[in-house]
């Protein structure tokens, strides 16, 4: 579509050239050229009168040196004519002052004697304003014309990608331009694009939002009664894996809560400026007391990024609470700032995650085999929870094999570094 605009355009502009120039020439035909023959034919007025003068008193011989004269020492060439047509003529007569030919000035001496002055002087001006108005002011105009629509179709673009990005952030509210900033009919599509985004995102949110909260009483329920049901003690192993069953469950549902509340994300979130060293120091403090392992910081440099600490909390609990499934004796956080790239790592000592699942451990509900950690799986949206934040940050996280020989997840958040 923007193709077909601007071709028309090109188009456009090529037509108002044609009809601009003709337009110009006769203008400058009519107009400049009476103007300028007035001019020249005051100029020469003195000419005239001082020759009309002085030839009464010159021979023939001194009147040809006389005119010799004025030619070898002024811009003029004078010269006399002999042609019956200019019998009649007037006083003065001013022809042809454009032809490039034949510019001259013809006036009559004593009423009979005709000279002609060559306009020497006008020639290179004359044709140079000429050409200008007849070429050089409407290509200039064309020119001016295609560089203000270039720039108002860049400049509705860039509204257009502004308005995209918004949305590709989460800002799912966002429209583009209408009316005159609008790039033909791609804003109002885009615009419905929009909305039947919002519409269907805001329709999963609900339905997300409602079962889980729905599933939270029959749980309840169901752990209500397992409490308070009287069994034999043959079968107290057997409630005992009921309630497990219970509580994976529930923890599913809290993780599908939480990750319905980070989709929300929007540029609302209260951002703020704060040292990354002091929030991973006081939060693995209290985090530590619910881990079964202990958590070894390595974190020498006071580091400033800018982000939401919500967000940061939820990543760091969440790295950390995947490294203590499957850590056997530690868990190691360090902080570290190489080549400008701030490089946050998480590791355990477990037996790792094998290479062919690097990227399929951020997809929803992906869990690894119950054998690498020897205890229940999750619910498998910690890790979808994580990318899911550090992709509103435009940060990057990635899976290697850490030193202590378990997984190692770096997180960089170079995009949100201050100092």
């Amino acid at each position: 579509m923007t193709s077909i605009r601007f071709a028309f355009a090109s188009l456009l502009f090529v037509s108002v050239f044609l009809v601009i120039n003709p337009l110009l020439t006769s203008l400058a035909t009519s107009y400049f050229s009476k103007e300028l023959k007035k001019d020249v034919e005051l100029d020469y007025l003195a000419y005239v009168y001082a020759l009309d003068a002085a030839r009464p008193g010159l021979d023939d011989a001194q009147w040809q040196a006389l005119l010799a004269q004025i030619s070898e020492k002024s811009n003029l060439k004078v010269q006399t004519l002999n042609k019956p047509a200019f019998e009649q003529t007037t006083k003065l007569v001013i022809e042809n002052v454009y032809d490039e030919e034949l510019q001259t000035v013809i006036a009559k001496i004593q009423g009979k004697e005709l000279i002609a002055f060559s306009a020497l002087g006008v020639q290179g001006s004359a044709g140079a304003i000429l050409n200008f108005i007849q070429y050089g002011l409407p290509l200039g105009l064309i020119l001016v014309l295609f560089l203000l629509h270039s720039l108002w179709l860049q400049f509705r673009l860039s509204r257009l990608e502004h308005a995209s990005k918004l949305i590709a952030q989460g800002l799912l509210s966002k429209r583009a331009d209408t009316g005159l900033l609008a790039v033909g009919r791609v804003n109002c599509a885009f615009n419905q694009m929009a909305e039947k985004l919002e519409c269907a995102f805001a329709q999963q949110r609900n339905m997300i939002r409602a079962v889980s909260h729905e599933l939270k009483t029959p749980l309840f329920r169901l752990q209500l009664k397992l409490e308070l049901l009287d069994v034999p003690p043959k079968n107290k192993n057997l409630v005992r894996e009921l309630f497990e069953e219970c509580e994976e469950l529930e923890m599913l549902v809290h993780e599908i809560l939480e990750f319905s509340k980070v989709e929300q994300f929007s540029a609302k979130t209260s951002v703020s400026n704060f040292d990354l060293r002091t929030l991973i120091n006081e939060y693995i403090v209290n985090l530590e007391k619910y881990c079964n392992h202990p958590i070894i910081i390595n974190c020498p440099n006071s580091l400033w990024i800018r982000a939401c600490q919500t967000d940061v909390k939820r990543v760091l609990h969440n790295l950390i609470v995947n490294a203590d499934k499957f850590a056997v004796e530690q868990i190691r956080v360090s902080l570290s700032l190489c080549n400008a790239q701030l490089l946050l790592t998480v590791e355990d000592d477990g037996i790792g995650i094998a290479e062919d699942k690097h990227e399929l451990v951020f997809q929803a509900f992906f869990t690894v085999d119950e054998s690498r950690s020897g205890k229940r799986r999750g619910a498998g949206l910690g890790l979808t929870i994580v990318k899911e934040i550090l992709l509103n940050y435009d940060a990057e996280v990635s899976v290697s094999r850490s030193e202590l020989g378990g997984a190692c997840l770096t997180i960089n958040l170079s995009s949100i570094l201050i100092y």
